[in-house]
């Protein structure tokens, strides 16, 4: 009898172990490993999200603390980093974290840490004013994409710039920076970061090189779907070893 219990109770803890041992790998197939391949952080070095600041350097935008809270949220449940700092761009220290894994999240108008890193890239859509506004503009062919607004004023489709490239100043690290038109696209922009998203992103480009997606984003009534990718280009990116 109690070799038969000790049969069955081995029996159920070698089926339970292969049970989870299952499920993690398959968890890790289906979730952490397309979000890796996509973020490729550099796991020795901090990630630091920088958000955009407003004129008073000590106001964040709604949209962009928004973006940084999921992106917290997926880096820590997809990829378990914990330790994520998030700091104002007024209030970003060049000397104590230019080497670290970066999200920027905030385009020029909100972020000197994004133009510094922009300028560094040479990548294939930038922020350009056009008329009153900022828009994404294609380098190549001069693409122009943007914030459109219905009758009543407000924005129904808008557009968002991401960024998947190397660290200028420290080439092992990660640098993402993702910024909307408006409010809604840099609200939906860390959708990039979403299991499924990453996914799909994989089997179009390749995530070891750096590349540039455009978003177009709608805002049915507060509701904004998941995000088209409408343009995307790969570029090469000079770092210094």
């Amino acid at each position: 009898m109690p070799l038969d219990l000790a049969i069955n109770l081995g029996a159920s803890l070698i089926a339970f172990t292969v049970g989870w041992l299952a499920r993690t790998l398959l968890t890790y197939l289906r979730n952490r490993r397309p979000v890796a391949r996509l973020c490729r952080i550099e796991r020795q070095a901090p990630v630091t999200v920088v958000v955009g600041t407003a004129r008073d350097r000590r106001t964040i935008f709604e949209a962009d603390a928004q973006a940084a809270m999921n992106i917290r949220l997926s880096l820590t449940r997809d990829l378990k980093i914990h330790s994520i700092a998030t700091v104002r761009s007024s209030a970003f220290d060049m000397a104590g974290h230019a080497d670290d894994n970066l999200v920027v999240i905030g385009g020029p108008a909100v972020s000197d840490v994004w133009k510094t890193y922009a300028s560094r890239l040479d990548g294939p859509y930038v922020f350009k004013i056009v008329g009153d506004n900022y828009k994404i503009v294609a380098r190549d062919g001069g693409a122009t994409f943007g914030e459109a607004r219905g009758a009543s004023g407000e924005v129904e489709q808008d557009h968002a710039l991401v960024i998947f490239a190397w660290n200028p100043f420290e080439p092992r690290s990660r640098l993402i920076m993702m910024a909307g038109c408006a409010y809604p696209a840099t609200v939906a922009a860390p959708a990039v970061l979403s299991p499924d998203f990453a996914r799909r992103l994989a089997r179009r480009v390749d995530t070891s090189q750096p590349f540039a997606l455009v978003l177009s984003v709608e805002d049915v009534n507060g509701y904004v779907p998941t995000p088209k990718i409408v343009a995307w280009e790969q570029f090469t990116q000079q770092t210094s070893d």
